[in-house]
């Protein structure tokens, strides 16, 4: 597994309003070419997200824990690895602190980990501390 967190002064509802905004993502991350609605457009469990990211394969995103203001995990199934992803904020000291985790499992997950791993670290920990920055200067 691998995680990374921010810290943001910002109050919980103005960070969970970027991060639970999962479609608008291509905005505020060049770690994301679309990411499209394909069940409606709120986030709820079992809704299904097309997820396309540079120089990855277009992945199906599925909620599948959603803690509504605070933390949603989707999963995606490609074939010898499952995706599970969790973003998570909770509140910290005056602000609030979110944190990104993504583990693979399945008979591939550990050749994806050692090709993706260091990318996926850099990846995360730059959403974490983008998403943290947005929140503080809202």
């Amino acid at each position: 597994m691998f995680a990374a967190y921010a810290a943001s002064p910002a109050p919980v509802e103005r960070l969970w309003a970027l991060v639970g905004d999962v479609t608008a993502w291509p905005r505020h991350l060049d770690t994301f070419t679309s990411v499209t609605a394909l069940d409606g457009t709120s986030l709820r469990v079992g809704a299904r997200y097309e997820v396309r990211q540079p120089g990855l394969p277009a992945a199906t995103y599925e909620v599948t824990e959603l803690d509504e203001g605070r933390a949603f995990t989707w999963t995606a199934r490609a074939a010898g690895v499952t995706t599970r992803a969790t973003h998570a904020i909770t509140e910290e000291g005056g602000g609030c602190r979110l944190d990104l985790t993504i583990a693979w499992a399945g008979p591939l997950a550990r050749l994806v980990a050692l090709l993706l791993g260091r990318r996926t670290r850099a990846l995360i920990t730059y959403e974490a501390q983008t998403f943290a920055r947005l929140a503080a200067s809202a």
